[in-house]
C-alpha cells in the first residue's frame, strides 16, 4: 500500500514537472483529467493506510514490550521470630521454642552474570537473634532430661550475627522470588537457664566451657511485593551452626563407670534454627529503565564516538 501511494505521488511530481517545457507554452487540457485523477487516487490511498483497519482488529493487535533489568542495588530492615532448636550428641527430645525478636538490617546487590544472566546477587548484613533448645517431657515417666553439668530443661541465648549469602532471584514487574545460600558469624552475647536445678550462680552467667563465637551455613527463600522504590518482603531461613553451645567433650567422666559408653556418644549441641521474617527494602538506583550511568556513557558516545580516545 506504501508503495502504490509512493508511485502515484512520484507519477504525479514526474507530471508536475515535465508536462511542460520552460521554452513553449503546453497545452495543459489532455493532462488536467489524469492529474485529478492521480491527485484523487493519492487521497485515496491515504485516507485508507488510516481506515482501512477495524477496530475490531486492532484491539486483538498485541504490542510486545519488555523492559531491560538493570544491576541495581537496595538496603532493608527485617524483623521475625526463631524457632529454636539444637542438633544434640547424645540425641534428646526436643520442642521448639517461638522466640520474638529477630531484627537484621542488610545490603543487597544484584548484578548481571556475564553481563546478561539477570539472576545472580548477594547479600551481607548484621543481625540480632535467639538461639536455644527446650527438653520434652517424658510421657511415659513424667521426667524430663537434664544436662549432665547445667541442669537446664532449656536455654535462651541472645546473638549478634554477620551474614553473607549469594542469591538467585526473578524478578517481574511488581513481584520477587528468591533463594540464597550462605556462611554467618556470630557472638553469643547472653543466656538464661530455665529448670528446677539449674544453679542460681549460672542461670544468667556463662560457664567455662561454653563457647560463646559462633559459625554455620543458612539458606531460606523468600518472596517479595514491589512498589519502586520499595519492596515488600516474606522469607523463611535454615540456620545451621558449626559451633557447639559447649566444649565438646564425653559424656561420661573418668570414674563414673560408664567409660564404655563414651566410645559410643561424643557430647556435642549444635544451633538448628528456623527464622520467619518480614521486611521492607528500599532501592538505591533504578531497577528498569535509563540509569545515570547510562546517560553518562551516551553523552561521552555522542561526544567521543563509540570507542573512547
Amino acid at each position: 500500500m506504501k508503495k502504490t501511494l509512493l508511485t502515484l505521488t512520484f507519477a504525479l511530481g514526474g507530471i508536475l514537472a515535465f508536462g511542460q517545457s520552460p521554452l513553449e507554452p503546453t497545452d495543459t487540457t489532455n493532462s488536467a483529467p489524469m492529474i485529478d485523477f492521480l491527485k484523487e487516487e493519492a487521497a485515496r490511498q491515504a485516507d485508507t493506510l488510516i481506515t482501512d483497519w477495524p477496530d475490531e482488529y486492532l484491539d486483538t493487535v498485541k504490542i510486545e514490550y519488555t523492559k531491560k533489568l538493570n544491576d541495581y542495588s537496595m538496603i532493608g530492615f527485617n524483623y521475625g521470630v526463631t524457632f529454636t532448636g539444637m542438633q544434640f550428641s547424645p540425641s534428646h527430645s526436643q520442642t521448639r521454642d517461638l522466640v520474638p525478636g529477630h531484627y537484621a538490617l542488610t545490603f543487597t546487590h544484584y548484578e548481571k552474570m556475564f553481563n546478561y544472566l539477570p539472576y545472580f546477587g548477594w547479600t551481607i548484613g548484621i543481625e540480632y537473634g535467639h538461639e536455644g533448645y527446650h527438653f520434652k517431657e517424658n510421657k511415659e515417666t513424667g521426667q524430663t532430661y537434664e544436662f549432665f553439668k547445667e541442669k537446664s530443661r532449656s536455654i535462651k541465648m541472645d546473638v549478634v550475627e554477620v551474614p553473607f549469602m549469594m542469591q538467585i532471584h526473578k524478578d517481574g514487574l511488581h513481584s520477587k522470588v528468591y533463594a540464597g545460600l550462605g556462611i554467618y558469624g556470630g557472638y553469643r552475647l547472653a543466656v538464661e537457664r530455665f529448670g528446677p536445678n539449674v544453679e542460681s550462680a549460672y542461670a544468667k552467667n556463662w560457664y567455662d566451657t561454653d563457647i560463646r563465637w559462633d559459625y554455620g551455613f543458612r539458606g531460606g527463600a523468600g518472596f517479595a511485593l514491589i512498589f519502586e522504590p520499595f519492596e515488600f518482603h516474606i522469607n523463611a531461613q535454615l540456620r545451621y551452626g558449626m559451633s557447639s553451645i559447649f566444649t565438646p567433650n564425653s559424656l561420661f567422666p573418668e570414674g563414673s563407670g560408664y567409660e564404655e559408653q563414651n566410645k559410643v556418644y561424643y557430647r556435642y549441641a549444635y544451633p538448628l534454627d528456623i527464622i520467619i521474617s518480614a521486611g521492607v527494602h528500599i532501592h538505591l538506583g533504578k531497577r528498569f529503565g535509563t540509569t545515570n550511568a547510562d546517560l553518562k556513557r551516551q553523552a561521552k558516545e555522542i561526544v567521543y564516538g563509540s570507542k573512547n580516545r
